[in-house]
């Protein structure tokens, strides 16, 4: 009777594991993995506080992450289980499109931006594999205000807001779309320090709404699913060598704030956390920037931890 109910609640909590297999908008975490991680941390580095000057940019970002381990509460890495053998890859390509106007707003010059996102993803574990790929969730912010001085720079997003746009299956093990709003407010700020060096942050808060159209795997049944608030940011220090050659280091933090809830029920010890560091370069030539950054994760909890990398370009018009 021990033997039937233990195999009953494995074969539970492998379809746990594998049904919320939900894919994060650029997804380098799982949906279940505590928060609901809509944004791709990482994304920005040099420079990541100063908007540009009036004009229209074309941004584009690749994004590379592969993560063969899964870190429990206590952060130890998950080696049992339905989540043996645990295996994620990432690559997402998104196009953003910024445009900052000559009109000042509280001394700050206005702008607005999108992004559109395509994702591709293959995630497994023990028994398990799922692979789709697919445009994701569009992001837009439609007021956005940057301030410039000689020692500091400032931006501050109203709030970018990410659309249930993507593909969403709710029998689908693996998704491009979340099938869930995120309101996220935004602060940047970028520091002049001496020895043309800057230092970098860029805060961000977020707030989930409702998936109301999730399976929960323990009950086999149509419930909600609400993922807890999460703080978040990346940060970047850099010098410059030469007019054109950058060099930083640079990552991100986050953390999740409040608990995921199940049914309007908390989820308890399952809130995200993460540390990233990595190398980072920046060439300038006349209009177009590259800017590589590589990063590995530690301090992890609740979530898988891996590496990547990022590849932004930047075109000004």
């Amino acid at each position: 009777m021990l033997r039937e109910r233990e195999a009953s609640s494995g074969k539970g909590a492998f379809l746990f594991s594998a049904v919320v297999l939900v894919l994060l908008l650029l997804g380098s975490s799982l949906a279940w993995a505590g928060g609901g991680d809509h944004y791709p941390n990482g994304a920005e580095g040099f420079w990541a506080g100063a908007a540009p000057p009036p004009g229209f940019y074309v941004l584009d970002y690749n994004y590379f992450y592969s993560a063969t381990e899964y870190k429990a509460n206590n952060g130890d890495t998950i080696n049992k289980g339905p989540l043996d053998d645990f295996s994620l890859h990432v690559y997402a390509n998104v196009l953003r499109l910024l445009y900052i106007t000559k009109y000042k707003i509280l001394g700050g010059y206005y702008g607005m931006h999108v992004f559109l996102p395509y994702v591709d993803v293959k995630a497994s574990a023990k028994g398990f594999e799922g692979h789709q790929r697919g445009m994701g969730d569009i992001i837009v912010d439609p007021f956005i205000l940057s301030w410039h001085s000689k020692w500091i720079h400032a931006v501050i997003g109203l709030a970018d807001i990410y659309l249930p746009t993507g593909e969403y299956d709710k029998h689908r093990p693996v998704n491009v779309g979340k099938n869930f709003y995120t309101i996220e407010p935004v602060f940047g700020v970028t520091f002049m320090l001496p020895y043309q060096s800057t230092l970098s942050f860029k805060f961000m808060y977020d707030f989930n709404t409702t998936n109301n159209d999730w399976i929960n795997p323990a009950t086999g049944k149509e419930t909600s699913l609400q993922p807890g608030q999460e703080f978040h940011f990346d940060y970047c220090l850099e010098k410059g060598f030469t007019k054109w050659l950058h060099l930083g280091v640079a990552g991100y933090y986050y953390q999740q704030t409040t608990d995921d809830e199940v049914d309007n029920k908390d989820v308890e010890n399952n809130r995200g956390k993460v540390f990233a560091i990595g190398p980072g370069i920046k060439i300038d030539y006349k209009r177009l920037s590259l800017i590589s950054r590589g990063f590995w994760e530690m301090g992890t909890k609740n979530r898988p931890e891996g590496k990547g990398m990022w590849l932004k370009l930047v075109y000004a018009f």
